[in-house]
């Protein structure tokens, strides 16, 4: 109860300093409101203006995907298809990532346009703090991404803008193609091993059935019943025949096997190599847009920045907080003064 009525006697006191000094106030409040306005015009703060492009990211970039997919519809294959908050996260690193900055500095002249300095230090750590406050890329609550971008020059603005959209779709092409180009340079490779071990087992198993082997399983199944029977006949002749046909059989058969075995899987290696290399040759040869741009930026005729309303009302109300501060201060001052002489008064 003691601190509240504390509290509450703090308030009145304020409340009393206020209206007893109110004319103080008023002077300050005006005097504050008529400097912070005049300050913010465009004499002393260069005005700014913003433009903004939203687009949404898409959500595939092959080619082949999108193309040469079989079977049944797949959304993440359909070329109309919006991209996920993981194509969002990707298209915001790219548009951070320097090779932009980069880009928009030399295209738009920045170093002139934001008057910078070259000869002194840290001249590029200014021009990137620069370029960092004036152009920002957010997501939106739909899944977009958008592009801001603020100047001095409502053209440039817009310009900058509308060249950070397009340079992101080219940048993020060559990044998809240079890795399917690399791809499908490792894949020709590859597929030119596999054809030319092909060959060489071709040559191999054409050797091997010059000495009579065919088909290993079927032939040794058919010169054995041959055998038993040719035995039980006692033809000499015949089992002395057939006893050298089941030693070539016996000296090349395994290796018959292993060659044709090996060949059979090479054979589908290289038909899954034909189909990768036809997807890979496509995404190295063609692009498809990255983006879908829903709304490119235009010119503002509008300044976003000062805000002169708000910086009169933010500036006069904290003049206004410290003149206060200041006649709390002298008050009390004057009181503990006060007492003071009413004390020294009273000793002597």
């Amino acid at each position: 109860m003691a601190n509240n009525a504390t509290s509450n006697n703090s308030c009145f006191n304020i409340l009393l300093l206020i209206v007893k000094y109110w004319k103080t106030f008023l002077i300050v409040g005006i005097v504050s409101a008529v400097v912070s306005f005049t300050l913010s015009t465009p004499f002393f703060i260069k005005p700014k203006y913003k433009s903004s492009v939203i687009m949404f990211s898409t959500s595939s970039n092959a080619v082949s995907q999108l193309i040469l997919a079989e079977g049944n519809y797949n959304e993440f294959l359909d070329v109309t298809q919006f991209g996920d908050d993981a194509h969002i996260e990707q298209m915001i690193q790219i548009l951070n990532s320097r090779e932009i900055k980069d880009h928009i500095i030399e295209k738009f002249n920045l170093i002139e346009h934001y008057d910078i300095d070259t000869t002194k230090e840290y001249w590029k750590t200014k021009l990137y703090k620069y370029v960092k406050n004036n152009i920002q890329f957010s997501r939106t609550d739909n899944l977009a991404v958008e592009i801001t971008v603020e100047d001095t020059d409502p053209v440039l603005a817009s310009d900058m803008a509308n060249e950070i959209a397009d340079y992101y779709d080219i940048l993020k092409r060559e990044i998809v193609q240079q890795r399917s180009k690399e791809a499908f340079a490792i894949l020709q490779e590859e597929m030119k091993l596999t054809d030319q071990l092909i060959m060489e087992l071709n040559d191999s198993l054409s050797r091997i059935m010059s000495k009579g082997v065919y088909d290993y399983e079927t032939q040794s199944e058919r010169l054995m019943q041959q055998y038993a029977i040719e035995l039980a006949k006692g033809n000499t002749t015949a089992v002395k025949r057939i006893k050298e046909e089941l030693l070539i059989l016996e000296q090349y058969g395994p290796l018959y096997v292993s060659v044709r075995d090996r060949l059979f899987y090479l054979k589908e290696a290289q038909k899954l190599f034909q189909e990768k290399y036809q997807n890979t040759r496509v995404d190295a040869s063609y692009t498809l847009p990255q983006k879908f741009v829903v709304e490119k930026a235009v010119p503002a005729d509008k300044k976003s920045y000062p805000k002169k309303l708000l910086i009169t009302i933010v500036s006069s109300f904290c003049v206004c907080l410290f003149t206060l501060f200041l006649l709390i201060f002298k008050e009390n001052l004057k009181r503990g003064l006060h007492s003071m002489k009413q004390e020294l008064k009273q000793k002597a």
